[in-house]
């Protein structure tokens, strides 16, 4: 069933963040070198960041928004951090060549995530 997408679901940063979620959660294993904790911390840190995108864009204040998009910005570079040390511990290639992409497609994300932060605090300031 097929719901009307409104709100946070139509977002670009929203959309951008569930293709990269899915790609975290099918890509991204458990092996030799790369044990479930750092998994579970990369999924966690993942979900935050939509979790924040869905919150800072329902709330009503505009202090309370661009908190909610910093967090947002924040666990991207978690979800970073997490994936350069997979990527140190990992030496296949795929895998290497796998994660710089979703990197690059991150920091897009991230840099879109400021954009949308900062017309935020342009409204604070009128």
């Amino acid at each position: 069933m097929n719901r009307k997408v409104s709100g946070f679901e139509s977002l670009e940063v929203w959309q951008l963040f569930l293709v990269h979620n899915k790609f975290v959660y099918t890509s991204i294993k458990a092996g030799p070198m790369i044990d479930w904790d750092l998994i579970r911390q990369l999924r966690r840190a993942m979900v935050s960041v939509g979790l924040n995108i869905a919150e800072g864009y329902a709330r009503d204040h505009l202090k309370e928004k661009i908190q909610f998009f910093n967090i947002a910005k924040s666990s991207v570079n978690e979800v970073i951090a997490c994936l350069l040390i997979i990527q140190n511990l990992e030496c296949e290639s795929k895998t290497y060549v796998e994660i710089n992409l979703l990197i690059e497609n991150l920091n897009i994300l991230n840099a879109k995530l400021g954009k949308f932060k900062k017309y935020f605090e342009s409204k604070l300031l009128k």
